[in-house]
């Protein structure tokens, strides 16, 4: 009700009529509406207030018609024009030619609406007064002709506006009475007849826009709540379609009513239609459903051919009944991470424990090497630092992974910070200058850790070398923008990686070389995912090329 009370008047007082017409379809001009109906027309006013005063003016304009045509069969015997037939003949065809000329105003939107509904209830209280007047006065009974207009005052116009043309039409009425009780000797005893009738012209005004402001209180209220549910359909419909779990629908007879996209993918299906039936849509299903359906089965069942796990739910105060497809593998996917994320804690706490060790077992080989220098113990010393060295770099991998997300970003010119960076590697690594083909077609600045960029340069640089064929052009950098992304991709000319170790490239302590430690690509791609960037692998060309896609935007 307090919004109601915010809007402008024209729309507290929209007559009911003419909004329920509005929902029909468009408005008088061809204009299509909102789905609330209200869509503004012209001077501020809703296509539906000017159809309301085209309807009744249309009732003004059958009455005219009617009173023109009942003036020229008029006698002396009809009440009708007894006291002066002239007048009422003349005011008969004026109010016809008034109401004709009111379709031209209405359909041309011109002049304004209030002035146009003013202008027309004026003409209804002159016209009928006159016409009154003429038949003898109040006692003809025509003055309570002015309800119709004065209801539609009350109706389309404000509450104040009504109570005007109300007091108009009651002042009309006294006058027109007096006028007679001077002039051609009407009773002093009807003034109580004229007092009755401009009371109920009060009456009939107020209770016409009081009615039609409740009545749009309650349509007020109604179209928040059609607004409220469907803004949670849309919610659940968004909800249900992403769903990682399949939703199915089914009545009473089996027919299944709804099955969100996952469902269908589920069962084998690229959509569910409505109405088919879960028999023939899954046959498996059917007859554990069914059982459940009868208390005689288990509120869960299992697809094997599809590997899938189904439960059964009933609706409340419903026919239908849902049934709930997960995927196994997804949990199976959900605790194998878990997992791996306890390895990892697991990890990270044993590589603490054994930095002290490993720096004792690297003291004491050296003091070995120094104080039995034989060769022997030379070889022993060198194998014992080697996987020292070893170990200490997988020590230094995984507390790498602990600070991820500990370094600031910082804007990076990129082309030239990977230009810089690959001179210092090449000369680091004593790698020839040839080897290395850089294309760098982007000059976009980032925001990067620099740190974390190095690291995963380095992870993947050292890799691609290693199985590249180490002649020149071996190793190539190429730095692109893609829409709003920027791409850097490295690869090498070696045989590539085979595939069926392309599945397990990113997963932790796997490797293939008896020296690596398994977590060179697993620490990229998680120092990459620590900058919203992500790496995967851009297949084998021939040599196996690996692809950092980042974010185009700066800090």
């Amino acid at each position: 009700m307090c919004a109601l009370r915010g809007e402008p008047a024209p729309l507290r007082s929209h007559l009911l009529a003419g909004r329920i017409l509005l929902y029909s379809g468009t408005s008088a001009a061809g204009t299509e509406v909102n789905s609330l109906g209200r869509y503004p027309g012209l001077s501020g006013y809703f296509p539906s207030h000017w159809r309301s005063l085209d309807y009744f003016n249309l009732y003004r304009l059958t009455l005219a018609a009617a009173l023109s045509f009942t003036s020229l069969l008029l006698t002396s015997d009809w009440p009708l024009g007894s006291q002066n037939p002239g007048l009422f003949k003349i005011a008969s065809f004026v109010y016809l030619l008034c109401s004709a000329l009111f379709v031209i105003a209405i359909r041309a939107r011109w002049p304004t609406f209030p002035f146009q509904l003013s202008v027309q209830i004026l003409c209804d209280v002159v016209f009928i007064t006159l016409l009154s007047s003429s038949s003898g006065g109040v006692t003809s009974g025509l003055g309570l002709l002015l309800l119709v207009p004065l209801s539609s005052a009350g109706l389309i116009g404000s509450g104040r506006v009504a109570l005007f043309f109300a007091a108009v039409a009651a002042i009309s009425m006294l006058l027109m009475h007096s006028y007679g009780v001077l002039h051609w000797r009407a009773s002093t005893n009807d003034f109580l007849q004229v007092a009755l009738l401009s009371l109920s012209y009060f009456v009939v005004a107020w209770l016409a826009h009081f009615l039609t402001r409740r009545a749009l209180i309650y349509e007020h209220a109604a179209q928040e709540k059609a607004i409220e549910l469907a803004r949670i359909n849309r919610i659940h419909a968004v909800a249900a379609g992403d769903s990682p779990d399949g939703v199915l629908a089914v009545d009473a007879g089996g027919h299944i009513t709804y099955g969100n996209p996952q469902a269908a993918k589920l069962l084998g299906y690229e959509t569910l239609q409505p109405g088919t039936r879960l028999q023939d849509a899954a046959p498996s299903l059917y007859a554990p459903f069914s059982a459940w359906l009868k208390r005689k089965g288990p509120q869960s069942a299992s697809l094997p051919e599809r590997s899938v796990n189904v439960r059964f739910l009933s609706l409340e105060n419903s026919s239908e009944n849902l049934l709930l497809l997960e995927d196994p593998t997804r949990a199976e996917s959900l605790a194998r991470q878990i997992k791996l994320a306890a390895l990892g804690r697991l990890t990270l706490s044993i590589a603490h424990e054994i930095r002290n060790p490993l720096s004792a077992i690297s003291h004491a080989a050296q003091l070995m090497g120094e104080e039995n220098p034989d060769e022997e113990t030379l070889k022993l010393t060198t194998i014992i630092r080697n996987n020292v060295q070893r170990l200490d770099h997988m020590v230094q991998d995984i507390l790498a992974l602990n600070r991820r997300d500990r370094q600031e970003r910082e804007n990076l010119a990129l082309a030239p910070f990977i230009e810089t960076w690959i001179r210092e590697w090449r000369q680091a690594e004593e790698i020839p200058e040839n080897a290395v083909i850089m294309e760098m077609k982007n000059t976009a600045t980032l925001c990067f850790a620099p740190q974390h960029l190095r690291q995963i340069l380095w992870n993947l640089s050292r890799n691609a070398w290693r199985h590249s064929r180490q002649q020149p052009g071996s190793l190539r950098y190429s730095l692109v923008e893609w829409g709003q992304s920027v791409v850097l991709e490295i690869a090498d000319d070696g045989p590539g990686v085979p595939e069926e170790n392309q599945s397990r490239l990113f997963e932790p302590f796997y490797t293939t070389s008896a020296q690596g430690t398994g977590l060179g690509l697993y620490i990229a791609r998680e120092l990459a995912d620590a900058n919203d960037a992500r790496l995967e692998f851009a297949g084998n060309r021939p040599g196996a090329c690996f692809r950092l896609t980042m974010t185009n935007r700066t800090c």
